[in-house]
């Protein structure tokens, strides 16, 4: 079926029309103008004021090896930070669909509407180590551990130098573990973002053998 016959994976109602993370002239547009504007501008200004003050601030965050949310979001740290995390699942159940990885999107598409934090997705910050000036941006491949068709792990990092961030999926339940370093999920860690080991693979961990790559 042609793209353009395609619903949008969020609502399910309106024809994708639209591309969420970086536009290129292959990118298969999987998300309605709706979604990805009006439905969930809050999600994108959330991230850009988080991504603003990392720029700027970077040199001493990563002196710390943290940074606190509140210092950006004050009193609607909660929230706002529910946002940051809906942000990347939106993106990311775009990168999933647009590389026929067959996660199941419905929860994807349920947290973004009801505006509540995915349960199964977490994030890792991570300085880069490649030296400035070699890289400006990086998106990495999915990096997908399955059992046979189910796939229990997707792995997906973006690099803006210097700041990288390493989105996460894992089905509740599978024998998996995330990578090194320090999962950030906002009803949990919620204000404090402890930086992890910049890694060039972005795999998760194998807990069984019996699973393969």
């Amino acid at each position: 079926m042609s793209s353009n016959n395609l619903l949008c994976w969020i609502c399910g109602e309106r024809p994708a029309d639209s591309a969420e993370h970086k536009v290129k002239a292959s990118d298969t547009r999987s998300i309605c103008s709706h979604c990805n504007k009006a439905g969930t501008q809050g999600y994108d200004e959330a991230w850009r004021r988080l991504s603003s003050y990392l720029h700027a601030n970077w040199r001493d965050i990563t002196a710390r090896g943290s940074f606190d949310l509140s210092k950006v979001f004050g009193a609607e740290t909660a929230k706002q930070a529910v946002r940051v995390q809906l942000y990347f699942v939106k993106a990311f159940g775009c990168k999933l669909l647009e590389d026929d990885i067959r996660v199941d999107l419905r929860s994807f598409s349920a947290a973004l509407m009801a505006g509540i934090a995915h349960p199964e997705v977490t994030l890792l910050v991570t300085s880069s180590l490649v030296p400035a000036g070699q890289m400006l941006s990086y998106e990495s491949d999915v990096s997908v551990l399955r059992n046979g068709d189910e796939v229990y792990s997707a792995v997906w990092m973006n690099l803006v130098h210097p700041v990288g961030i390493k989105i996460c999926y894992l089905k509740a339940g599978a024998p998996v573990r995330e990578p090194p370093g320090f999962p950030w999920h906002p009803t949990r860690q919620r204000k404090l973002v402890k930086l992890s080991p910049y890694k060039g693979d972005t795999e998760p961990l194998v807990a069984r053998r019996d699973l393969r790559i």
